[in-house]
C-alpha cells in the first residue's frame, strides 16, 4: 500500500487474527461495527485486484467501502492491521469456497478424481485467489507487507494440505507419496493454465477446456483409474 499522508501509521500492536482482532479490538461490537469493519475489508480486497496493492490507499479503500478515512483508520488503525485482517479473510474464504464447491460431490475413485480437479479449477479462477497472489508479488519488493505473507503463506499452506487430506483420504491412505505429489501437480497446473493465455478469448477457452480434459486423462492414468 501507497506510504505516506494516504497510509496509516506503523504502530505494530496487531492481533493474529480476524476473530481475535475483533474480539480484542477497542471498537465496540455490535452487528453494524462487524459489518463495517467486513465491509473494509472487503472493499481492500477488491482494491488490490482493481488497482494493485502498491496503488491501493486509505483513501480508495474508503471509498469502496462508502466510508470516511476516518472510519477505516477507525477500524484499523494501523496498516499491518489491515493486511493481516485481509489476509486472514482470504485465507478463511477460500478455503470455505472450496469446501462448499466439494461438498456435494464424490471423494474417491475416478469421479472423486475428476470432481477434485473440477474443484480445483473453479478455485484457480477465485477473486481471493487473485488477491492472494497479488500480495504474494507486492511481498517481493514490500518488507512490512512480506513479514505479513511469510507467516500466513506457511498457515494457508498447512490449513490447504490438511483440507486436501480430510477431503481424499482414500487417495492418501492408498500411496501417501504419490497422493503428495500429485495434489501439488495438479494444484500447480490449474493455476498455471487459469492464468495462461492462448489466443483470443472464445478460442483462449477451447484450448483451456482441451487442456483440462486431458489433464484428467493423465491424472487417471496417474492413479491407475483408467477402467
Amino acid at each position: 500500500m501507497v506510504s505516506g499522508t494516504e497510509t496509516m501509521s506503523m504502530t505494530t500492536t496487531v492481533a493474529k487474527s480476524l476473530d481475535s482482532e475483533a474480539a480484542g479490538s477497542r471498537v465496540r461490537q455490535t452487528p453494524k461495527s462487524i459489518a463495517t469493519h467486513q465491509r473494509i475489508i472487503e472493499a481492500a480486497i477488491r482494491c488490490f485486484l482493481d488497482i494493485g496493492y502498491h496503488r491501493t490507499t486509505t483513501s480508495e479503500i474508503a471509498k469502496q467501502a462508502r466510508v470516511t478515512r476516518g472510519a477505516v483508520q477507525y477500524y484499523f488503525p494501523t496498516t499491518p492491521e489491515v493486511l493481516r485482517a485481509t489476509v486472514d479473510h482470504i485465507i478463511q474464504h477460500f478455503t470455505a469456497e472450496y469446501l462448499a464447491a466439494t461438498a456435494n460431490v464424490a471423494h474417491e475413485g475416478r469421479e472423486g478424481l475428476d470432481q477434485g480437479i473440477d474443484a480445483l479449477w473453479h478455485a484457480a479462477h477465485s477473486p481471493l485467489w487473485t488477491a492472494w497472489k497479488e500480495l504474494e508479488a507486492a511481498a517481493r519488493t514490500d518488507a512490512e507487507l512480506a513479514s505479513i505473507m511469510g507467516p500466513a503463506k506457511a498457515a494457508f499452506a498447512a490449513r490447504w494440505e490438511q483440507t486436501a487430506k480430510d477431503l481424499y483420504g482414500s487417495f492418501l491412505v492408498a500411496d501417501p507419496v504419490k497422493f503428495e505429489m500429485g495434489r501439488h501437480l495438479a494444484w500447480q497446473f490449474l493455476q498455471a493454465l487459469a492464468s495462461s493465455r492462448f489466443a483470443p478469448s472464445a478460442e483462449d477457452n477451447d484450448v483451456k477446456v482441451r487442456l483440462l480434459t486431458e489433464f484428467k486423462v493423465l491424472m487417471r492414468q496417474y492413479w491407475g483409474l483408467t477402467g
